[in-house]
């Protein structure tokens, strides 16, 4: 039985009572109650006692600790309680920050990851926060690799969990990450092979009208698919040459000139009387993934054209196509760099921020390569 006693020189009322210490003997252990009431303050003893000898056991469970801890806060009027905010609660409130600070295409992302974890949850979701398992997160990370997605795209999936939750942790709402505990697959993506020029017309010539001017607008312009697809007439300077554009995954603004073959091709669209907000209407409703979407359009049009997508497995059972459209972005890149374009110009051109992202996106030619080998000096 807990004995309550005043400590001197203070206004308040301590606990104390001998407490186990785990190796069958005893402890004194002494508490503030920060009571005056000595009835209150010996009813909250208690507890304390209740709860030392359930930890030495081993039966003092998460909803008990939070029940005394919440009946502490409540007698010393220091606060409302445990803030225990649910993992949807807290994900979405996340979430909520992000969508207010970065940009559209950013938040997207993060979006799509919140979403789809807390419904891989299902009414675990409504769980406390703190209740979040490693073994939970492990799982998510194995389904969607089985799912077919690429390890880099998991790797990112499994830091932006890792964010949400290190966010909690500074906030002091967990003790720990549970998501540091598990292994995310490496982020090396499948390389990319590029398209040559002459295969770039036999995708022409086996595409319908607005995939030829999809892949036109690819191949000329370096830009990605949903970027492409968004091109709108009132971005377009026929005048000029030039294309403006917002890119959708980094906000950033280009001002893109526009080959003579493309923009002969655009003021071509541009005599008919048809009026159109975009420039490949039936595209711009479309999005990238799906059976019906733009990437497996792309593929369909390439197997047509004779032409090999040069398919590799990726995580699970799923192929990925290392010349999907987006190797066009890497052909109008290596293109420029085998020109003798510098790599400055090819990052604005193409938006890139990163020098080490961009040389992932310049291929040299092998032609280039002993060109620039047989202007080294004969030592023979």
């Amino acid at each position: 039985m807990p004995t309550v006693v005043r400590h001197p020189g203070s206004p308040f009322w301590y606990a104390a009572w001998m407490g186990a210490d785990g190796k069958g003997g005893k402890k004194l252990i002494l508490r503030s109650t920060k009571l005056k009431d000595r009835t209150k303050a010996m009813a909250l003893a208690i507890e304390y006692a209740e709860a030392d000898s359930k930890a030495v056991a081993g039966m003092l469970f998460e909803a008990q600790a939070r029940k005394v801890v919440n009946s502490i806060l409540e007698r010393t009027g220091t606060g409302d309680g445990i803030r225990t905010p649910s993992i949807e609660a807290h994900f979405k409130g996340w979430l909520q920050n992000q969508e207010a600070h970065k940009r559209a295409g950013t938040a997207a992302r993060y979006g799509k990851v919140v979403r789809e974890f807390l419904a891989h949850l299902g009414s675990r979701a409504s769980k406390p926060l703190g209740s979040l398992a490693p073994a939970e997160i492990e799982t998510f990370i194995g389904k969607r690799l089985n799912a077919g997605l690429a390890p880099g795209t998991v790797n990112l999936d499994g830091k932006i969990i890792r964010a949400v939750l290190n966010r909690a942790r500074r906030q002091g709402l967990i003790t720990t990450n549970p998501a540091e505990a598990v292994d995310l697959p490496s982020a090396e993506g499948v390389e990319r092979v590029i398209f040559t020029a002459p295969e770039v017309k036999m995708l022409m010539d086996a595409a319908e009208p607005e995939w030829r001017t999809l892949i036109l607008v690819g191949y000329y312009t370096g830009q990605r698919l949903t970027d492409c697809t968004k091109m709108a007439w009132a971005d377009v300077d026929l005048a000029a040459g030039t294309w403006s554009l917002r890119q959708g995954k980094t906000d950033a603004k280009l001002l893109v000139p526009l080959h003579p073959a493309l923009l002969q091709h655009l003021e071509g669209l541009a005599g008919t009387d048809t009026a159109a907000e975009f420039v490949m209407p039936h595209m711009a409703e479309l999005g990238p993934g799906g059976r019906h979407g733009l990437s497996e359009g792309f593929k369909r049009v390439a197997r047509k054209a004779g032409v090999d997508t040069m398919p590799v497995k990726g995580g699970g059972k799923r192929m990925i196509c290392r010349r999907s459209f987006h190797a066009l972005r890497h052909s109008f890149t290596s293109a420029l760099l085998n020109a003798g374009v510098s790599p400055e110009l090819r990052m604005k051109l193409t938006g890139h921020k990163s020098a080490e992202v961009h040389r992932g996106y310049s291929h040299a030619e092998l032609a280039t390569l002993k060109s620039a080998v047989a202007k080294l000096p004969s030592v023979v």
